[in-house]
């Protein structure tokens, strides 16, 4: 099952003294998987740095031959990966990212939102 949803991010300014907001729209990808629990078959890339100092997002380094997503074809190599199972991927490690993965892999269901828009840069080499 696929659809495609519309992500709200909304930024707090603080440096005014009003509660002025300014939203961004981010249009994303809502691809579920069931019967996982042998995983999805992709590797990853990305995250932020364990000290804080470099933010990326999570990306889709490869799609493992004979693997779900493969065999599913949805996924693509350098689509990012915003939520699993509801929980952000804005903002954490790859480690993090990973234990996240593996466990909604382990629940036997995924729901992954995933964007391929400008916003989207492929860092992984």
């Amino acid at each position: 099952m696929s659809s495609t949803v519309v992500l709200t991010q909304i930024e707090h300014q603080a440096d005014c003294l009003d509660d002025n907001e300014s939203e961004e729209y981010r249009e994303a990808d809502l691809i579920v998987f069931d019967s996982c629990s042998k995983g999805i078959g992709i590797k990853i890339c990305g995250g932020c740095s364990r000290d804080g100092r470099e933010v990326n997002g999570i990306f889709i380094k490869r799609i493992l031959p004979g693997g779900l997503a493969d065999q599913d074809g949805r996924l693509q190599q350098g689509d990012e990966i915003l939520s699993v199972n509801g929980e952000s991927f804005q903002g954490i490690t790859n480690d993090r990212a990973v234990a996240i993965l593996r466990q909604a892999s382990a629940s036997n269901h995924v729901e992954m939102a995933i964007a391929r828009d400008d916003q989207s840069k492929y860092v992984c080499q």
